[in-house]
């Protein structure tokens, strides 16, 4: 999905939805820090978008007009995907950190996850699509290493914290694949409970 593509849904949201705060929790977040995204992000045709408290009262409306086999996909190919945070996982403080979107398009009540949190949520769900992700984010130098590896850190004591090694693990093994020993090398090894 391109960055005029996720305007459209957005504003179509809002439209319909002015209260609700929306937050880019999937991989079009990039937008909202860079104006154009590496092919991984354009070829997605589904926008993440995460709902939390009062805002996620809206879910099935939202995917009812605007997800999946919805009006509006048949409409413009592409869709919304809400969710809430359990099925998500992202670094603690996430909130703090969120990145206004849209505001030059009118958008006003619409945040993106900053890339590192994304990274980190990516990372957590941990599908090869994931990881393709995170080689783009990485090879179009779109995120800090050191900052990435300190919101995986940040996941160490959370609830997800049993995850975390074989994730790091897999991410290890991706860098060296993709010929990047020395950021796999800065991956501290997992330790033991």
């Amino acid at each position: 999905m391109k960055r005029p593509q996720l305007i459209e849904l957005l504003q179509r949201i809002q439209a319909s939805h002015p209260d609700t705060r929306l937050i880019v929790a999937g991989s079009q977040a990039l937008y909202a820090t860079v104006p154009s995204a590496p092919a991984v992000v354009e070829l997605s045709i589904e926008a993440d978008l995460l709902l939390i408290q009062e805002a996620f009262q809206a879910r099935f409306a939202i995917e009812q007009h605007y997800g999946m086999d919805s009006p509006f996909q048949a409409e413009t190919g592409f869709y919304a995907h809400p969710l809430g945070l359990g099925t998500i996982v992202v670094p603690p403080g996430w909130e703090e950190r969120l990145v206004p979107f849209g505001r030059d398009a009118g958008l006003g009540n619409v945040w993106a996850l900053e890339i590192h949190d994304l990274a980190a949520s990516k990372l957590m769900a941990g599908r090869d699509k994931d990881f393709e992700f995170l080689r783009a984010l990485l090879e179009h130098g779109l995120c800090d290493f050191p900052t990435l590896l300190a919101r995986f850190e940040l996941l160490r004591g959370g609830l997800y914290a049993n995850a975390l090694p074989d994730r790091l693990t897999k991410l290890a093994r991706q860098l060296r694949d993709w010929q990047r020993d020395d950021l796999a090398r800065a991956i501290r090894p997992p330790t033991a409970p």
